[in-house]
């Protein structure tokens, strides 16, 4: 099995620029699979606070700044801190977004900044926005709070640019039960 998490850090500078740019100034904030802290080291400037979590412990060098606090731990069974503004994730491949996401909303962050769901390009998803049921899509892109992205086909004549240029926040998508995003709806 190729481990796509590790393989495919770290990222580019305006991708990095682009996740920066999404963190509220002052916040507290969780960088999830930090690596080498390029990232988190840059979070510190903004941030108030910033957990950097990474399970490799060779990667963990050459020192943090003092508002970073270095966590060697595997992010699916370490505990999330309460008082998050935001968790960080950049990982492409991640096998494990619904796992995350989950986790997050039980400790009450508000905000995940991350690549994980689209592959590409970096998003912020206000994790306490309401979501609706796929179901209810009747036609457009959606991302759905497993991690599964799409685009649900419905009628031609209903197709227009602003159902081009809208993505649905939805859940219980065809992917839920695929065995893909580790969690069931009932």
């Amino acid at each position: 099995m190729i481990d796509w998490e590790g393989t495919w850090a770290a990222y580019d500078e305006d991708t990095y620029a682009a996740a920066l740019a999404l963190v509220p100034p002052g916040a507290v904030v969780l960088d999830i699979g930090a690596g080498d802290l390029r990232f988190a080291r840059r979070l510190a400037a903004r941030a108030r606070l910033v957990y950097a979590v990474e399970r490799r412990p060779e990667l963990l060098v050459g020192g943090a700044p003092g508002n970073v606090r270095l966590v060697c731990a595997d992010a699916r069974d370490w505990p999330f801190p309460p008082g998050l503004d935001a968790a960080v994730l950049l990982m492409r491949h991640c096998a494990h977004f619904a796992l995350y996401r989950r986790k997050l909303v039980a400790a009450g962050c508000r905000w995940l900044i991350t690549n994980a769901r689209w592959g590409m390009g970096v998003e912020g998803i206000d994790l306490a926005r309401p979501v609706r049921a796929y179901d209810d899509l009747a036609l457009g892109w959606y991302a759905c709070r497993c991690g599964a992205t799409g685009f649900r086909a419905g009628p031609p004549a209903a197709l227009t640019a602003a159902v081009l240029d809208t993505v649905h926040e939805v859940d219980r998508c065809p992917g839920c039960n695929d065995g893909r995003s580790g969690i069931r709806f009932a």
